[in-house]
């Protein structure tokens, strides 16, 4: 018997192997093995399966942390974006009215008060359409990693159920 396999994968891979290489009998589609060498291959296998479903639960887990942990990071940049964008109006008002208040450059103070205004609302436009363009990168490099995850999954979902239709 070769060594035997790391994961499910190779012991399957491994037993067709065996089969395809076994020696035929005379008129019938049956193969000679070896009994013992298939039975090993066998438990083996069902010793890695526990190991490699709680590693799959753990990897699940640990990506719903990661998509918890996006999520309030991203929510932490958008409200620190609005937050700078509140102050940055809030000064820029107060700053608005200091000028119109002196009379002598009424008139000028108007119109930079009008240019500080637009200029806050363009930087706290450009905050927030930042927060939001990494809170998206995030949660689509987040959705690749959980399609990979589960396409894991399910290609051990479909070994574990093919392996009972076999035992039935």
């Amino acid at each position: 018997m070769s060594d035997q396999g790391e994961s499910l994968l190779e012991i399957l891979d491994e037993l067709h192997d065996i089969v395809i290489n076994a020696k035929n009998m005379p008129l019938s589609a049956s193969v000679l093995v070896n009994k013992s060498e298939i039975m090993d291959l066998l438990d083996t296998a069902r010793e890695i399966v526990p190991d490699q479903i709680k590693q799959a639960d753990a990897v699940l887990s640990q990506a719903g942390r990661v998509s918890d942990q996006a999520r309030e990071d991203a929510d932490v940049v958008l409200r620190h974006a609005h937050e700078e964008a509140d102050s940055i109006l809030a000064e820029a008002r107060e700053q608005a009215s200091r000028m119109v208040a002196q009379d002598q450059i009424t008139v000028a103070a108007k119109s930079q008060a009008t240019r500080i205004v637009d200029e806050a609302h363009q930087k706290a436009s450009q905050l927030i359409n930042g927060a939001n363009e990494y809170s998206e990168q995030t949660l689509a490099e987040l959705a690749a990693q959980l399609g990979h995850l589960q396409e894991q999954i399910a290609a051990g979902q479909d070994v574990l159920a093919q392996r009972r239709a076999e035992e039935q």
